[in-house]
């Protein structure tokens, strides 16, 4: 069994899924059912960084739409009218992301626009460059990388004799940026000449992204 404090769930999956299903489906805005808020408190002080994300004090809980891609996300309204988005499955896990893995993700959201740029240019229906199946739904339309994103990141590290593992980023989210503007200003120049995007299915990405 898993407790969330007085909350029992039959395993820590089984917690994951309902937070999964709850960020997916409860309508934008803030959280207004009790209980939900009973939970989301308790959940929070599960964070590895909660004394810094709670800060002042929480005043709600609100469900926004991620600015980036698609879904939503939770977060915290603080008493002193600060937010911040927090993640359940960091608060669950209690394992913090690597540094090298918040530098990576950041130069992933740096060069977001171009990703979005190339999906408005594909008409449907488009093919799917993984399993050669026919797009139609763009819902179910997502931007590949036929070069793998982390053979980009090593060859652009290796290129300008940049150690990853040693740069700083701000922000959290999709706000997480590296501090050097210079070097994610010439990662996004680099992507743009090297990186080759391609129209993938949902389903598609989904399995190559789970293989190793």
């Amino acid at each position: 069994m898993y407790w969330l404090g007085p909350f029992q769930y039959s395993s820590k999956q089984e917690l994951l899924d309902r937070l999964k299903v709850f960020v997916a489906t409860a309508p934008v805005g803030r959280v207004s059912h009790n209980i939900a808020i009973q939970k989301l408190h308790l959940l929070i002080a599960l964070h590895p960084d909660a004394e810094r994300k709670i800060g002042s004090g929480i005043d709600h809980f609100k469900v926004k739409r991620n600015v980036l891609g698609a879904g939503q996300g939770l977060w915290l309204v603080r008493s002193d009218g600060t937010e911040e988005s927090f993640s359940y499955k960091l608060c669950i896990s209690g394992v913090r992301q690597s540094s090298y893995g918040k530098v990576c993700e950041a130069l992933r959201f740096s060069v977001r626009s171009q990703l979005i740029a190339f999906r408005e240019t594909l008409t449907l229906p488009a093919k799917c460059a993984i399993s050669g199946e026919d797009i139609v739904h763009r819902s179910d339309l997502h931007i590949d990388h036929k070069t793998p994103f982390w053979r980009l990141l090593q060859a652009f590290s290796e290129i300008h004799g940049i150690d990853l593992s040693m740069l700083d980023t701000v922000g959290s989210g999709e706000a997480l940026a590296l501090v050097n503007r210079e070097i994610s200003e010439a990662f996004q120049a680099f992507h743009m000449t090297h990186a080759e995007l391609q129209p993938s299915s949902k389903t598609a990405n989904a399995l190559k992204g789970g293989r190793l």
